[in-house]
């Protein structure tokens, strides 16, 4: 719109310019946003509770200063008083196995490994990764002579580790499991891990090494008490009845070679850094996720495996490629990768606890429970064409590229050296 011909007023009439002045203002000035800023949020969050006030000065800028947007590495406990109701459920499971190494990674201000040492745990292991904690946590020693040791690693980051030690043929993995002792699969734990878990892929890590019989597994069955977002558990907690955003092949895994249990809720924001709610609508998880909490919870490895250790890592790739996103129909897809297993699979040979009774060609992965795509892979597992067949061809073919791969980074050890070390500094900083 022309004002000046709309209101007939000269151009160089103080009239005119005081008006477009005040349109040009009205129109380009910035909009101020409404809400407070995440700086006062946060001082009004320590201001309110003396005990966290009292500790602020002690938390590194970089876990204050910003919300972050996306999942970071490191979550930090910040709050004792969740510390001790922390060490009241992992006690029961710890006081009477002497001969095993409790460690609290994340460990940040160490309050979860101060009330254990305060119940008299004989020794503590920290494992952190911040330079200004690890420096704080320097004081136990002092109190503690003797009762703590400190390495410079996030035990949930291991899978990392172990990856960069195929690149340049190191032995990061062995060094952050030092004097873990080695026990029997059916003993008791070798290792208690307590902490904060930003993300899953440390348990993801730890049914890959299952199936191969590879590094911390080694060791025996590693206990975990685990801190998680609920989006995080509610994935691993999964069923058929939920959708299949949520209901996955790593659901499928984790119940099959894990017991757990959730023990408490916490609330988020007793854990540095906060971040930034996603603007996202959660349709890849249920409706009733509690973004305003953080589930303790604990996980175990069976003590009886669902299959022999030489079936473990068969069953892997079984749930892993046959499930897919579980819309793969079951018969269809036995029969196409053992030819005749669909048969077994409608006429089951073996006998199961819990088999689907009312098993069809329309019949999918994402219908069946665990238990039930476990009994799927035993009756294919026991078709007469198994070891003739493409799957198993497929097995052998997979862990020939596996070798292949952790020979030719081993030629090239020196070649990847380098960039080895800039990985690990960029997980360090």
């Amino acid at each position: 719109m022309n004002i000046q011909k709309t209101l007939k007023i000269p151009l160089s009439c103080p009239v005119y310019r005081k008006y477009c002045s005040k349109i040009e203002e009205n129109v380009y000035k910035p909009v101020k946003k409404s809400g407070k800023s995440h700086t006062t949020k946060i001082n009004n969050f320590f201001r309110k509770d003396p005990d966290l006030a009292e500790i602020k000065e002690f938390i590194p800028e970089k876990y204050l200063d910003c919300k972050r947007k996306t999942l970071t590495d490191n979550l930090y406990l910040i709050c004792a008083k969740i510390a001790r109701r922390t060490v009241r459920h992992v006690m029961p499971a710890i006081k009477n196995n002497t001969n095993q190494i409790v460690c609290e990674t994340n460990a940040g201000l160490g309050f979860i490994s101060s009330e254990l040492l305060r119940k008299k745990i004989p020794l503590i292991r920290l494992y952190e990764s911040c330079p200004e904690f690890r420096e704080m946590l320097k004081d136990f020693d002092k109190e503690y002579k003797g009762k703590v040791e400190i390495f410079t690693k996030d035990l949930f980051l291991l899978h990392r580790y172990s990856w960069m030690d195929k690149i340049d043929h190191s032995n990061r993995v062995e060094l952050l499991l030092k004097n873990v002792p080695r026990k029997k699969w059916t003993d008791e734990p070798c290792m208690t891990l307590i902490g904060p878990m930003s993300k899953i892929d440390f348990i993801k890590y730890l049914m890959r090494c299952l199936t191969l019989q590879s590094d911390i597994v080694t060791y025996g069955r590693v206990q975990i008490f685990a801190i998680m977002r609920p989006k995080f558990f509610t994935l691993l907690d999964a069923s058929p009845k939920d959708n299949l955003h949520t209901y996955t092949w790593t659901t499928v895994l984790f119940q099959l070679f894990f017991d757990y249990e959730l023990l408490e809720k916490f609330d988020r924001d007793r854990f540095l850094p906060w971040e930034t709610a996603s603007n996202k609508s959660p349709k890849r998880y249920v409706d009733t996720i509690d973004r305003n909490k953080m589930y303790l919870v604990k996980i175990n490895f069976k003590k009886d495996l669902p299959v022999p250790t030489e079936d473990l890592l068969p069953l892997y790739f079984f749930v892993q490629h046959f499930f897919h996103r579980g819309r793969r129909r079951v018969i269809q897809t036995v029969e196409k990768w053992v030819p005749g297993g669909g048969l077994n699979i409608i006429l089951p040979q073996l006998g199961h606890e819990n088999y689907c009774q009312n098993m069809d060609i329309m019949t999918t992965f994402g219908e069946l429970t665990p238990q039930q795509i476990l009994g799927v892979f035993r009756e294919m597992r026991c078709c007469d064409k198994y070891e003739n067949s493409p799957f198993k061809a497929m097995i052998e073919s997979q862990m020939m590229k596996l070798e292949t791969i952790e020979t030719d980074l081993h030629e090239n050890a020196i070649l990847h050296k380098t960039l080895a070390e800039d990985i690990e500094v960029k997980i360090n900083e």
